[in-house]
């Protein structure tokens, strides 16, 4: 369990540099040097950064900041024992399409991080499909981001638009597949249920019986939509994310009891980060000890509960998945036939 691995708070105010050093070894990706890592974080002299990370020269409440921003530190974890407070960060998406790029930025840069360690693992509990295969492809990723904006954010610009595939900045585009495809160099371990694939059809369908979309631009999605799913079975039939993948990188479990959220729970090196989600897209994030390990045992109970469904499961799998693609082709028909 994490809690074996975690740095425990520190108790009084001498040991919080030290508590906050640790917390960064933790952080910081194999083969970076901490001293190079927080010289060029901090902008000072190597041996400047030495000197804090030794403890002689003292941190500046800025100078926590700055590192903590970067490697999502939970500052109140620092500074606060308390066991029942928890802080959360979150990047805000109602005011631009700024700050979605912003968003998608913060996603890749975590992603990459992960990569870096040898150990890194992402565990998915997907109520929905998982955010990352919603840019699958640049169609998926067009409309997602028109739907985020439009019927969740309630953005200005898109009230009164109707769904074309140049409607959403390319740019933007671009940068939500890229997330994508970063997804794909991380292991991973994804819970899904039966009702994970509805809400993408749900959205599809919605706004082709709004008019918002049309018959053509829906069944194009649908086929892309298909496509993703073929892909995910793929994966779980070799237990791999990429076909150069030397070793296991993706487990599916299928749980037969409603997710009821969707959670995403890192482990990378000692570190430990939890990814909460609110406002159907957003995520608040944080690397609480005692929430990162309760976090973890959940997890670990609801696999223990839920089949396997990738690897060697071929009779579960193919059962599973038949029910996933005749979920499309309900929906391809129903499109189809209105």
């Amino acid at each position: 369990m994490s809690g074996k691995n975690s740095v425990k708070p520190a108790k009084n105010n001498s040991a919080v540099q030290e508590y906050f050093i640790a917390r960064l070894k933790q952080s910081v990706p194999p083969g970076i040097g901490l001293a190079e890592e927080m010289a060029d974080i901090l902008d000072v002299s190597i041996d400047s950064a030495y000197r804090r990370i030794r403890g002689e020269t003292a941190l500046t409440l800025e100078e926590i900041y700055l590192i903590a921003r970067k490697y999502n530190i939970s500052v109140d974890e620092v500074f606060s024992s308390r066991s029942d407070t928890v802080t959360f960060a979150y990047t805000k998406l109602t005011d631009s399409v700024k700050n979605f790029q912003d968003y998608f930025d913060r996603i890749i840069g975590h992603l990459r991080t992960i990569s870096k360690f040898g150990d890194g693992h992402i565990y998915y509990v997907a109520e929905e499909m998982p955010l990352f295969y919603s840019f699958f492809s640049k169609k998926l990723t067009a409309f997602k981001l028109f739907y985020w904006q439009r019927g969740v954010l309630n953005v200005p610009d898109y009230q009164h638009a109707k769904f074309s595939w140049d409607l959403i900045p390319q740019d933007l585009i671009n940068t939500a597949h890229e997330s994508f495809k970063e997804y794909l160099n991380v292991a991973s371990t994804e819970v899904w249920s039966e009702e994970t694939v509805f809400t993408g059809l749900r959205q599809i369908k919605f706004y082709f019986d709004s008019g918002l979309v049309s018959r053509e631009q829906a069944l194009e999605l649908l086929t892309d939509y298909k496509t993703m799913l073929e892909m995910v079975q793929r994966n779980a039939t070799s237990g791999r994310k990429n076909v150069s993948d030397k070793k296991e990188t993706y487990l599916l479990y299928n749980s037969e009891v409603m997710l009821g959220t969707n959670c995403i729970y890192i482990k990378m090196g000692e570190a430990r980060y939890s990814y909460i989600s609110f406002n159907t897209m957003n995520s608040l994030t944080t690397s609480n000890p005692e929430f990162c390990e309760e976090t973890e045992h959940w997890i670990r109970n609801l696999e223990k509960k839920s089949t396997l469904i990738s690897g060697v499961a071929e009779k579960q799998r193919y059962q599973f998945f038949s029910k996933m693609f005749r979920h499309v082709d309900d929906t391809t028909h129903y499109i189809k036939s209105n």
